[in-house]
């Protein structure tokens, strides 16, 4: 009787062999393009830190917010809103602004939405 995971006809098991095969050398190809794709986002990339105090920009992507929205709409709107300044920093990477209060949004918002405001 053949082993567990063995096949009792040899075409089935060189088939299961050269998948096995086929997947492990996937997977290696998969663990080097990640370890490129790290190498190549550690060389570019800058942290960003923002103190109490300091004046931000927001970007709202994709979530029009009718209290800060401008009467341009579209490619020539503004891609950023502010400045405002940052009440707390909550973790490493999400910071609380100070709105103004007819804003109805949440206050607390992820570095990659913030910009660096000099002025």
């Amino acid at each position: 009787m053949a082993d567990r995971g063995d096949a009792r006809v040899p075409a089935i098991q060189q088939f299961l062999q050269e998948r096995d095969e086929f997947l492990q050398d996937v997977r290696e190809q998969l663990l080097q393009a990640q370890e490129h794709a790290k190498l190549y986002y550690d060389a570019k990339h800058t942290d960003v830190a923002f103190g109490v105090g300091d004046w931000v920009w927001l970007k709202l992507l994709h979530r029009p917010v009718a209290s800060l929205s401008t009467p341009v709409k579209g490619k020539l709107a503004p891609r950023f809103y502010g400045p405002f300044q940052v009440v707390e920093r909550i973790g490493d990477v999400a910071y609380r602004l100070q709105l103004p209060d007819r804003t109805k949004i949440h206050d607390v918002f992820h570095v990659g939405v913030l910009k660096q405001f000099h002025g």
